[in-house]
């Protein structure tokens, strides 16, 4: 954790956090079922450079480039699910005490992420956040604006804004550094998380803090941040960015 820097605790207003190496395990056990994917469907092999080229992308894109455009989008990502059983994502440790933390203390929590939004709320609840308590949950399918653009949190900010909550009183909590300039280039507060593909060395190179694991952000240890004043916030049962039809299905991304 950088030192002597404010970091994030009860007294913030509002925390977003990217979903893939943030709030889930997705890196390693994905670009794996990508591998198996292109080797047995379409006899080519993935590697590192490759994944590491077009992951974080939004997710029906980063399946057309993966995949070499070798099907349309929905034969790509239906075989890719058709492996979803074998290659489930998981919990970052820590994560799913620090969003019931901060949710108990009463800060606002929503999710931006470049999955999909539907297969981003399913990962959510099966691994046991309180998805029904976030303000919101908006995937790629949600937004027109995709990272590092900063418009990919206009509607985030807008439905934070309907709470007397102001930018420089979010925080968002990503592993990359995509993730570092959309936050920035919206005005809000960042926090970088090292279990992704960037280290602490990068993010202070960047003039970001950054901690190793979630379960800092919420440690005794963390200075406090200014109180901001706003209205009080009845939790959500349905987070505003639910797609709009069809049952949640798992997700196959970062």
């Amino acid at each position: 954790m950088s030192e002597g820097k404010p970091m994030l605790n009860q007294s913030w207003a509002a925390v977003i956090f990217d979903l893939d190496d943030t709030l889930l395990v997705s890196r390693t056990i994905k670009w794996e079922q990508y591998r198996t994917t292109a080797n047995r469907f379409y006899g080519f092999e993935l590697g590192d450079d490759e994944l590491a080229l077009h992951w974080g992308k939004p997710f029906d894109e980063m399946i057309r480039e993966l995949f070499r455009r070798s099907a349309p989008v929905e034969e790509l990502i239906a075989a890719v699910g058709s492996l979803d059983m074998h290659y489930p994502k998981t919990p970052c440790a820590g994560a799913v005490h620090v969003v019931e933390r901060l949710l108990r203390d009463g800060v606002l929590v929503g999710v931006v992420t470049s999955s999909n939004t539907e297969p981003a709320m399913h990962d959510l609840a099966r691994t046991g956040f309180p998805v029904d308590h976030m303000l919101f949950v908006h995937g790629a399918d949600a937004t027109a604006a995709h990272k590092p653009d900063p418009a990919v949190f206009d509607e985030s900010v807008a439905l934070l804004a309907e709470q007397g909550v102001t930018p420089d009183d979010i925080t968002y909590v990503g592993d990359s550094l995509i993730d570092l300039h959309a936050a920035r280039g919206a005005g809000l507060r960042f926090v970088g998380v090292t279990t992704g593909v960037v280290g602490d060395a990068e993010f202070r190179a960047a003039h970001a803090d950054s901690v190793p694991a979630l379960a800092q952000l919420t440690s005794g240890r963390l200075r406090s941040a200014p109180r901001c004043s706003r209205r009080a916030a009845a939790p959500s049962s349905t987070p505003h960015g639910r797609s709009p039809a069809g049952a949640p299905k798992p997700d196959h991304r970062a």
